[in-house]
């Protein structure tokens, strides 16, 4: 039996599940294409934020707001980048998504919206973000999802590879083609293909064709670039890769090398800080608690690799609140196991460790404690409790973070991918990670993945979509 779907989405994450309930609930006939065992996507690995402007819940607070104003505060923040037209597309209707988020379940907690979510603020909170973070997402759209899948509106089938798109000149786009959990190529088709299948950050073949820059990730292993590339083979265009910006103070996982992730209070909201930072010459470049995340950012990426060291001291460690998010037992096998943790009993040694010029190090500590003592420091620090010079040493090595892809594919403001004479490629439609993290521009906005994300998923779903010139059933 061959089924003729109105809808094909390929990627069952934070776009592609909203969309699969919205255009089922409309009475379309939608395959979720999966690559991996299970749903969720990056939810699984997502803080979760999700801004919105003018929701219910801000109202209840007494919090005046409008997707203008969230649209100017972005612009101040991302120094006026950025995809205009879908920064406003995501911000005129994100407030909708958020009251039918709620609608199905979703609880925040009652500390929120904040203005602030670890980037930089907005003038006006209006982030939340769930207890679980982006699995609370999961929580509230997965039995939606399967309740469209129990009214026999969608299909979702789980490791199913998508391996080409179907194309048929002048009519364009007229399904997919899958490898299947058993091997099989199988050939699928429908008026509509919705690419939401993630970004590239984990291939770091593509990373380096795109951006050329340092890479160090901590992302969803299935975001290999696969529906970009599809995307491009038939003429899809690339944006956003300019924008790139990492996050500042990723350190190694000690139990997956390939990861990083934010492992230290590095950030001056988390803890005002003790330690110093210096980058591969051995120097120091930055006031450390200089609070401004795409300050910071961009300090780490003025330095060569995108990589500096942290350097304290044992007094600081007996001194100081915590330093490390991990427990002590697995803070000490860091330091015993793992290279981009470093403790020795001399500042020498410590050199010798992470590869530092030991006379430069030395000097710039020198110059440091001189600062602090006096009350006055070279970079503009202010929070100086106390010099480094009671061994051991420490170092961490820290680098610049990237969670996201920030190049993706170009669409206009029905969410259709554009060809390389900028019409819409027919029947082809793509949205979240997908367009890359780029359309918000050089910077973080807090709050912006999941919430543009989510918000394009539903439009698409409830309102983009067409399918009333097929006539969706099941044949022999």
């Amino acid at each position: 039996m061959t089924t003729i779907w109105d809808v094909i989405i390929v990627g069952a994450g934070t776009v592609g599940l909203p969309a699969a309930i919205q255009a089922s609930q409309r009475g379309a006939k939608v395959l979720v294409v999966e690559g991996s065992d299970r749903i969720g996507g990056t939810l699984h690995f997502s803080a979760g934020s999700f801004s919105a402007a003018g929701t219910s819940l801000q109202r209840s607070k007494k919090i005046t707001d409008s997707p203008e104003q969230h649209f100017k505060e972005s612009l101040r923040i991302n120094h006026g980048t950025g995809n205009h037209t879908l920064m406003r597309l995501w911000q005129e209707n994100a407030a909708e998504a958020f009251e039918w988020l709620m609608s199905i379940g979703m609880k925040y907690p009652e500390t929120v919206p904040v203005a602030i979510a670890g980037h930089e603020p907005y003038d006006i909170a209006r982030i939340c973000t769930p207890s679980n973070q982006g699995v609370g997402y999961i929580d509230v759209l997965k039995p939606a999802f399967e309740a469209e899948i129990a009214k026999g509106n969608v299909t979702l089938r789980l490791q199913t590879l998508m391996q080409d798109l179907i194309v048929d000149g002048a009519k364009g786009v007229q399904g997919i083609k899958v490898k299947t959990a058993d091997g099989k190529i199988e050939d699928i088709h429908a008026p509509n293909v919705v690419l939401v299948c993630g970004g590239y950050a984990y291939n770091e073949s593509m990373w380096q064709k795109i951006h050329n820059r340092p890479r160090r990730v901590y992302t969803n292993p299935t975001s290999q670039g696969t529906g970009v590339q599809l995307a491009m083979k038939y003429g899809a265009q690339l944006e956003g890769a300019d924008e790139l910006i990492c996050t500042f103070g990723g350190t190694q996982c000690i139990d997956d090398a390939n990861k990083v992730w934010i492992h230290t209070k590095s950030s001056p909201s988390m803890r005002q800080p003790w330690e110093i930072i210096v980058n591969l010459k051995g120097e120091r470049f930055m006031a450390e608690d200089n609070t401004s995340p795409d300050w910071r950012e961009r300090a780490l990426m003025s330095q060569d690799d995108w990589a500096c060291w942290c350097i304290y001291d044992q007094a600081i460690v007996d001194a100081s609140s915590p330093f490390f998010l991990w427990p002590a037992e697995k803070v000490e096998r860091a330091f015993a196991t793992n290279a981009n943790y470093r403790k020795a009993a001399t500042l020498d040694e410590l050199a010798t460790a992470t590869g530092l010029p030991a006379n430069t190090l030395k000097a710039t500590i020198a110059r440091y404690n001189a600062g602090q003592a006096a009350g006055s420091d070279a970079y503009g620090r202010t929070h100086m409790p106390a010099p480094i010079g009671t061994g051991p040493f420490y170092a961490i090595k820290m680098y610049a973070l990237s969670v996201v892809s920030f190049a993706g594919i170009t669409v206009d403001a029905s969410l259709r991918e554009l060809g390389t004479d900028k019409k819409p490629i027919a029947n082809l439609y793509a949205a979240g990670e997908m367009l890359g993290m780029g359309i918000f521009g050089n910077a973080y906005l807090g709050g912006s993945s999941v919430s543009g994300a989510l918000t394009f998923g539903r439009m698409l779903g409830a309102k983009i979509l067409d399918w009333s010139q097929t006539n969706a059933a099941a044949a022999e």
